[in-house]
């Protein structure tokens, strides 16, 4: 089978149940009118807040930033809350007339009235336990007033006039401006008037309240309110926006006061604690001779060096001093034929005294040529050497004397210019702890400077930078409920109620509607699917003659077959098949005889050898005798109808074949796969409720005589 077959077969409950989904649906569009005829509606009226921005004027300084409780990326949360909030609510409603709610008592609704009632009310309530009841109020043409309070007590009067009552002091008077404007409305009406508690009124408004942000990253506020009033709903929302504006802004300056109050009192005492570092400093300076411990380190490192330097130059010197000291001293008996090295003695001094003893001693070779050694002139010049040798040793020894003078000098001062150094650490250390203090006062000081400046700027710019962006206007349309909405979900909920009760109905009294729903049902064999025949006498005599001919070649038409024809009742087509396939057999040629059982009197012959026997069975419904017809039958063809038969019965079929031991039952499905349409199915029943009788169906004339007893059908 075929998926568009098998599509087809599922929605074929649901065409022929098309009239009851319409009824269903139709029934639901009319409950759903009727509900929106007589439900309240509601109005929502919508305002738009574009939260302040950091970074905009005035407000972006870091005073703001750092003490303003309405700053942060992050605060729509809790601006939502701080709407919600009852200290706003209860602002907002200050400014309204929502404590006294009057109310036009109709025949099929009350409504409330808010600034469109002619007669203005006033209720001063003495019983706290009249709050949130009702007075009855009836006013008449000529201004009359029958007062009726919640304990049941009337008071009477006039407009313009204060009735009392034991609970409460009602003041009523007409309300002029609106009669002015709109001479058409009628003062005389039956009215009530609601005198709202603040807390339950409060909890009321929350509770059709809305405040949302239309986008996590954007900070808009969406202030939303919903109401049987359009101009009420309208009016909240402004009065809540503008109030939250306004206790945005005080916030924002009793915050932006005290904290330049604060900041003046932490001047004074800053001030005082950097004068204090600033004289500690300045003490510590003086007492240690501190003008810059870092330069002066400098210095104090590069004169010791300096001091070494010349303490190892010198140390040098005097080493070689020594040295030559040592030398002269130990060969003063034959100095003259000594060559010490003069090399720490380069001045002109001793390179002079050196340049003579050489003068000398060359001149003392020359006159030994000449004299002997003790001759007065060589004397003379020995004399001469003599003293020079011995002026040089002294002057070699002072000279050394003065090197060791000089060298404990430089040690001396090198240990003066170190002893700098002692305490170097703890100096820069405390002078550091010191400087630290006096840094930190500084930037503290700096900093509430500049907030005190911030804070000048910000008392001076009275803005609020939240803005309104989109105002509440008065709906014209209601929000709830949605009359396209409502009618079409009703309408789909109808077609769906009635879809199911189509279906569910289809599987109550579910039909074989054809061969493959017989077959799925019953192991009867099905012998002849006839389908639902509209051509006319010739167009079924020609089915039905193709029909004989397929029984023949099972074997259903041989001669002294005796075939029976049953259904349950008489509306499966059993007199329709019967007729038909007897005209196709005489067509044929064939020795049949054709007989109609019509009640349990009626004889059950046997078929004769050389004819095929053809009965009309009794309904089964109808007589027990119809089981015993078919169990003298060779032959059973049972008739069912594809529209009419429930399918639970070709299972109680089935039983009684097995139970019965009725031979050769072979099923014939009339009306195979035929599915009208419910516009035809109502017509057919139409005809038949008014039509008188059923045309009768001309039969072909029976080829054997009718036996006694027996109903011919001819």
């Amino acid at each position: 089978m075929s998926e568009f077959t098998q599509n087809m077969r599922a929605l074929r409950p649901l065409w022929r149940g098309l009239p009851l989904v319409a009824l269903t649906t139709g029934l639901s569009l009319t409950a759903a009118w009727q509900y929106l005829r007589y439900a309240t509606p509601l109005y929502e009226s919508t305002s738009k807040i574009k939260l302040a921005d950091v970074n905009e004027g005035p407000i972006n300084t870091t005073l703001i930033k750092n003490l303003d409780a309405f700053s942060g990326d992050n605060r729509t949360s809790a601006e939502v809350e701080l709407v919600r909030s009852p200290l706003l609510l209860g602002r907002a409603l200050d400014r309204l007339p929502f404590d006294l709610s009057t109310y036009r008592v109709g025949k099929v609704r009350t409504s409330e009235l808010y600034r469109a009632s002619p007669v203005l009310a006033t209720v001063q309530l003495r019983n706290p336990k009249w709050a949130e009841e009702t007075f009855d109020m009836h006013v008449d043409a000529a201004g009359g007033v029958r007062l009726k309070a919640p304990s049941g007590e009337l008071a009477e009067g006039r407009l313009g006039q204060t009735l009392h009552l034991t609970g409460a002091d009602v003041h009523l008077e007409r309300n002029d401006s609106l009669l002015t404007r709109r001479p058409d409305l009628s003062v005389a009406d039956h009215y009530q008037l609601v005198q709202h508690d603040r807390s339950q009124l409060i909890d009321a408004v929350v509770s059709r309240l809305d405040v949302t942000s239309t986008d996590r990253n954007v900070p808009v506020l969406r202030i939303s309110y919903q109401s049987t009033v359009p101009q009420k709903a309208a009016d909240l929302v402004n009065a809540l926006s503008e109030v939250y504006l306004q206790d945005y802004l005080a916030t924002k300056y009793r915050v932006v006061n005290s904290a330049a109050e604060s900041i003046g009192e932490q001047l004074k005492t800053v001030r005082r604690t950097l004068a204090h570092s600033e004289d500690t400093v300045e003490r510590y300076r003086d007492r240690k001779r501190i003008v810059n411990i870092k330069q002066e380190t400098d210095t104090d490192l590069h004169k010791v060096a300096e001091l070494k330097i010349q303490r190892a130059n010198l140390q040098m010197s005097l080493a070689a001093a020594n040295d030559l000291y040592r030398y002269m001293s130990a060969g003063k008996r034959s100095a003259l034929d000594l060559a010490p090295n003069f090399e720490a003695f380069n001045d002109m001094l001793s390179t002079d005294i050196v340049k003579k003893i050489k003068d000398l001693q060359a001149e003392r070779h020359d006159l030994l040529l000449r004299f002997t050694p003790e001759d007065d002139k060589v004397k003379s010049v020995d004399m001469k050497l003599a003293d020079l040798n011995g002026y040089l040793l002294e002057s070699i020894r002072n000279t050394r004397n003065n090197l060791i003078v000089k060298s404990h000098e430089l040690d001396r001062a090198i240990g003066q210019a170190e002893g700098v150094f002692v305490g170097l650490p703890t100096r820069e250390k405390n002078l550091s702890i010191l400087q630290r203090d006096f840094q930190l006062n500084e930037k503290l000081y700096t900093f509430l400077r500049e907030k005190e400046t911030e804070a000048e700027i910000a008392k001076a710019s009275p803005t609020s930078y939240h803005r309104i962006i989109a105002q509440g206007v008065v709906p014209v349309e209601p929000a709830t409920p949605r009359r396209t909405f409502v009618l079409i979900l009703s309408g789909f909920l109808g077609a769906l109620a009635g879809v199911a009760l189509v279906y569910l109905l289809s599987v109550v009294r579910s039909t074989p509607g054809d061969a493959h729903d017989v077959q799925k049902e019953t192991r009867t064999p099905l012998a002849a699917i006839i389908p639902h025949l509209e051509g006319g006498l010739s167009g079924q005599l020609a089915f039905f003659t193709q029909l004989a001919t397929k029984l023949a070649l099972k074997g259903m038409l041989n001669p002294g077959t005796k075939l029976v024809v049953s259904a349950f009742t008489e509306r499966e087509g059993q007199r329709f098949f019967f007729e038909n396939l007897r005209a196709a057999l005489v067509a044929q040629g064939l020795k049949l005889r054709a007989l109609s059982i019509q009640d349990a009197q009626s004889p059950n012959p046997a078929a004769q050898p050389d004819e095929i026997l053809l009965v009309q069975n009794l309904p089964l419904d109808q007589d027990s005798l119809a089981l015993a017809v078919m169990r003298g039958a060779a032959v059973n063809l049972f008739v069912i109808d594809g529209l009419r038969t429930p399918t639970p019965r070709l299972a109680e079929l089935e039983l009684l074949t097995q139970e019965f031991n009725l031979p050769d039952v072979q099923l014939c499905l009339n009306h195979a796969g035929y599915s009208p349409g419910p516009l035809r199915l109502l017509a057919q029943r139409l005809r038949r409720r008014f039509a008188g009788s059923r045309a009768a169906q001309p039969v072909a004339t029976p080829l054997a005589m009718p036996l006694a007893g027996l109903d011919l059908q001819a």
